[in-house]
This record gives C-alpha cells, sequence and structure tokens, in this order.
C-alpha cells in the first residue's frame, strides 16, 4: 500500500519555489510545482503552452503582469485533452484557445466550470502551423501516442521544442503512463528527438536536453523489452501469478542497475511494470 500511494514523489517538487526560466529572448518557461509551462513571446502577445490548473495559472499570470505588462496572453494551446494540462485557464484571460479539434467534444464528458476548462476557440488537426504575431509554431500531431489529441510543438525560428508528457528528465512518469499506445509514444520521442532541436522544454519536473529525451526514450523501450523477454520465457498467461512474480524478481533487479537512481524508480515502479505487462500481453 506503501509504495502505491508514494509520499515522497510529488512532494519534493511541490515543496520548491515557482521558476521562471528565459530559454532564449522570445520563448520563457514557468514552472510551479511538478508542472511546466512554455511562454512565447511575439510581436502582438503572449503564447502560453497549457494551462495545468486554476493555482499554476494564476502564479502564470501574475509572473507574466510583472514581466510583460505591456503584452496580453493572446493564446493559449492545449497540447492535448488530459485535465491535468487544460484546468485553469480562465486566469489567463487568453483572446484564442488553439487545440486539436477533438478536445472538445471529449471535455463534453465531463462538467467543468469555464473557470476549470475554457473550450477550444481555434481547433485544429494533423501538423499544422501557426503564425502567431511574428513567431511560426509547427504544431506536431502525434497520433496514437498519449491521448488521441496530443501535440508536439517546435518553434523553428528559436530552435525549441515543447514536449508535453513525451520528456521526462531522469524521472519516471507518474503511475505508470496510464494513458498511452507503446508503438505510437515510441514514434513520438522519436519524430522529437530527429528534430535535434537545441532546447528541449519538459511539461512536468526538473529542464533537460536532448540527451535527457533520448535517455528517457531509451529507458521506456528497456523496460518494455525486459518484460518482453521475461513474459515469453515463462509463456506468460494472466491467470499465472507465480510467473508474474517471477518476471517481476527478474525485471526489478535489472532495471534497478540502470535505473534506480532516477526520481520515482521505487514508488513508481509497480505502475510501471504492470502497464508494460499489460501493454505487452494486449497489444499497447
Amino acid at each position: 500500500m506503501k509504495q502505491a500511494i508514494p509520499i515522497d514523489y510529488f512532494e519534493p517538487f511541490t515543496e520548491l519555489p515557482a521558476q521562471f526560466v528565459e530559454h532564449s529572448d522570445r520563448i520563457y518557461s514557468f514552472r510551479l510545482g511538478m508542472n511546466r509551462a512554455m511562454v512565447l513571446r511575439t510581436s502582438d502577445g503572449l503564447a502560453v503552452f497549457d494551462s495545468f490548473n486554476k493555482n499554476f495559472s494564476k502564479a502564470l499570470s501574475t509572473e507574466l503582469q510583472k514581466r510583460f505588462p505591456e503584452l496580453p496572453v493572446r493564446w493559449l494551446i492545449y497540447s492535448h485533452n488530459h485535465l491535468d494540462h487544460i484546468r485553469g485557464g480562465a486566469y489567463l484571460s487568453p483572446e484564442t484557445v488553439v487545440g486539436h479539434i477533438e478536445i472538445n467534444h471529449l471535455i463534453q464528458d465531463w462538467e467543468h466550470p469555464l473557470n476549470e476548462v475554457l473550450p477550444v476557440t481555434k481547433p485544429i488537426e494533423g501538423d499544422t502551423s501557426l503564425k502567431l504575431g511574428d513567431q511560426i509554431v509547427h504544431f506536431l500531431y502525434m497520433p496514437k501516442s498519449h491521448s488521441s489529441t496530443l501535440y508536439g510543438f517546435y518553434i523553428e525560428s528559436e530552435n525549441t521544442v515543447f514536449a508535453p508528457d513525451m520528456m521526462f528528465v531522469n524521472t519516471f512518469p507518474p503511475f505508470g503512463l496510464p494513458d498511452w499506445y507503446y508503438p505510437g509514444y515510441i514514434r513520438a520521442l522519436d519524430r522529437l528527438i530527429g528534430l535535434n532541436a537545441k532546447t528541449y522544454i519538459p511539461s512536468h519536473f526538473n529542464e533537460g536536453n536532448k540527451a535527457d529525451l533520448i535517455n528517457y526514450r531509451n529507458m521506456m523501450v528497456d523496460f518494455r523489452e525486459v518484460v518482453a523477454r521475461e513474459m515469453a520465457k515463462l509463456d506468460y498467461e494472466p491467470d499465472q501469478g507465480a510467473k508474474l512474480r517471477a518476471i517481476f524478481d527478474v525485471a526489478y533487479p535489472e532495471l534497478q542497475k540502470k535505473y534506480g537512481h532516477w526520481h520515482g524508480f521505487h514508488a513508481m515502479f509497480i505502475p510501471h511494470f504492470a502497464g508494460q505487462v499489460g501493454g505487452t500481453y494486449l497489444g499497447y
């Protein structure tokens, strides 16, 4: 039970002060707790990528008004439909909300007041590029990966990528990354890596660079390959608890040797293990 409900995973980040980082004279990021938004400064105002929740957006709005009092938030951009990324947008007072065409249909399945989830006002689909003021943002659609609405973002003029839920720096993602399709997710990571950008900005936890994204990608592949190998050895079926324990007993120490020092390895190993077993067996 204690491992299933860790108390040392999120807490080191919730106790940190807010952080505003200048990546270039156009690109910034703001972290509060575990969440990190990207901010793009354009000739016509600011673009904020993901609002997360009301506390985050209130703090970010205060920071932006202090640093850029003459620039309103013109665009709020949703990376995907997951509620941990799209709450609280009203506190930023955006003129336009950009996101995948399916997001409004999906959020209708959940009841939230407008100060919790603003609807998309400029729907997009597939790969697209939008001119925001004097800046062009490339929206890179990542189908069948982490939700059906996921985008990565590339600002070519700044050689910068925002990689929401596709980059964790020496960190195991929370609760086994519950919404994912392994083949598509690895394709998404490879696509971002292939851009060979100067700056990569994650949406959660610590800052990093391209090497960190590659390390994260390799960890996810290692985890799947170790689990799949041991399942094949034992001809595992889901009604065989003893075999599953035997698979765990091999996978844990083998992966611990390489990734035991990563944040959340122990706290999040069990949900990751269950996800990899289920994905291997069911084909996701």
